[in-house]
């Protein structure tokens, strides 16, 4: 492999101001010129919002399932964050690579462009699909609308190897990943009348003990060993409310996650917390103002990457990278989504997840290398023997 040429591509990719709430277009379309050269059969698909995009792009036989890698095109804001070096140029200290997306996960992008050529001068028993999403680091929209396609394929991938960055081990499950914001709304007094009045800041923080107490019950509700922190999580990130020390706040908003274990579902546990609110929080404040109401909005919930069903594809790629035995984790993937339209997926790609969304995110050249030798296994492989 020539290390140059890796690096000039992933210099392009970081290049690209991809952030969740600005366009993937150009990139996408740069992919994609790119793959169709090499004679891959390329699908840019239109998201569900304007400036957004999917790339589904095939090479090897039409006829037959293939073994798609997947990688999300967006990546997290800088804003606020303190980088030694401009975050979208690709910087090189020692044996790191410094970017935006360096390790999440334009890296393991990088790699399968650099393989593709490879793919495509391979005579390929079985088909290898490329696909980038949009949106994955919000609402996982892009994902979403790709299945909706792929469910009405013809023929759908077999399996799926998403690369986010794991240090080149096989993830076969990982939680599902909800974000819920709630809304308050109380009623506006002076404070010195606050008899009369509903602080939304402090009905607020009401919900929030409420949510804590829950985290409690479900300490002791179910486990998971293969996990970091083996239960379902539930956890506020963000509260804003209120105008001024002496009136009572009339809007207050925080953001809920809930990080649920594979087979749990996100919503379920947001009806524990709805009915609480409507048993017992509200009916007090609804006789001081009818104009309290506590509401819950969906920003994200996309389910959890469940083993089941995962651990024959595992067995058959593991030995590919050199990982010995499968792992599970708490941060969320497009799995899941993949999963509900019947496509096994693991989670494998080079860099670690904790420099990930940090300043001074960074990639090591060696786990580059580890996933372009994996990538050539894989090639290999599909040149002899299809995965089924």
């Amino acid at each position: 492999m020539e290390i140059n040429a890796l690096v000039k591509t992933l210099t392009r990719l970081v290049g690209f101001d991809t952030v969740s709430s600005h366009s993937n277009i150009e990139l996408i379309q740069w992919v994609a010129e790119r793959l169709k050269a090499l004679g891959f059969e390329t699908m840019v698909q239109p998201g569900s919002e304007t400036g957004k995009a999917n790339l589904f792009a095939t090479i090897g036989p039409a006829d037959k399932p293939g073994v798609m890698l997947a990688g999300h095109s967006d990546v997290v804001p800088v804003a606020g964050q303190q980088w030694t070096s401009d975050p979208f140029v690709l910087t090189r200290r020692d044996d790191r690579l410094y970017g935006r997306g360096s390790a999440d996960m334009k890296g393991f992008i990088a790699c399968v462009l650099e393989m593709a050529p490879r793919f495509a001068a391979a005579k390929l028993v079985q088909p290898v699909h490329i696909a980038l999403s949009y949106n994955e680091e919000t609402n996982m929209d892009g994902m979403r609308v790709l299945t909706k396609y792929l469910a009405q394929s013809p023929v759908r991938p077999v399996a799926c190897v998403i690369g986010e960055p794991t240090s080149m081990q096989v993830v076969v499950a990982n939680k599902g990943a909800a974000i819920f914001n709630c809304r308050v709304q109380g009623f506006s007094v002076h404070s010195s009348l606050r008899d009369q009045g509903v602080s939304a800041v402090e009905v607020a923080a009401e919900v929030i003990c409420y949510v804590n107490r829950l985290q409690e019950r479900l300490l002791g509700a179910g486990r998971n060993d293969g996990f970091e922190f083996p239960h379902t999580s539930v956890h506020v990130g963000r509260i804003e409310g209120g105008t001024a020390h002496n009136i009572t706040a009339r809007e207050c908003t925080f953001l809920l996650e809930i990080r649920a274990l594979p087979g749990v579902r996100a919503a379920q546990l947001l009806e524990d917390i709805k009915n609480h609110c409507q048993q017992v929080i509200l009916p007090p404040l609804l006789r001081i103002s009818k104009e309290c109401s506590i509401e819950f909005e969906t920003i994200a919930d996309t389910p959890g990457l469940d083993e089941g069903g995962n651990r024959e594809l595992a067995d058959v790629f593991m030995p590919l990278c050199g990982c010995r035995d499968p792992h599970r984790v708490s941060f969320g993937t497009e799995g899941g989504i993949l999963q509900g339209i019947g496509v096994p997926t693991i989670v494998c790609g080079p860099g670690e997840i904790r420099v990930a969304h940090q300043p001074d995110e960074y990639v090591e050249i060696s786990q580059l290398e580890a996933c372009m030798a994996f990538l050539e296994s894989l090639c290999k492989r599909l040149k002899t023997t299809p995965y089924h």
